[in-house]
């Protein structure tokens, strides 16, 4: 528990230091990408960080509550459903892929994209044909 809180106490630590490099780094002229990339990423950091120290403060406060949505998160049926909505949610972003493959050739985009959008389609379904594979010997 501490060291979780300790590592979410250095997660915004880290953050806020980011997002002020940022502003340091839009007062030296450097280019904006540089600012844009380290006030995102620091201002993520900061806010996961935030979110799950109070996360962490909460199950503290109520242990009974924190109990019960530790065995809700592991109960058969919800990982079941869950596991269920992924493999749905990587079908239509599959198909989603191959769709803007098709939009890129309608754009007239370099080839590299359209042959990414190919290849990412591809690596996804050979995932899911090896998972497949793999999964049939363990059970």
């Amino acid at each position: 528990m501490k060291g979780k809180k300790t590592l979410y106490i250095a997660l915004i630590i880290v953050g806020l230091c980011l997002a002020g490099a940022s502003l340091i780094s839009w007062r030296l002229d450097l280019p904006g990408s540089v600012g844009g990339t380290l006030m995102g990423s620091g201002s993520g950091m900061a806010a996961i960080g935030l979110t799950q120290l109070l996360m962490l403060h909460l199950d503290q406060k109520d242990p009974a509550q924190a109990r019960r949505k530790e065995i809700e998160v592991n109960d058969e049926r919800n990982v079941a459903i869950r596991r269920r909505a992924k493999a749905l949610s990587g079908d239509v972003l599959q198909w989603a892929v191959i769709v803007a493959a098709w939009v890129s050739l309608g754009f007239d985009a370099p080839l590299w994209v359209t042959l990414a959008a190919i290849a990412v389609f591809v690596s996804k379904s050979a995932l899911e044909v090896w998972l497949v594979v793999r999964y049939q010997r363990e059970m």
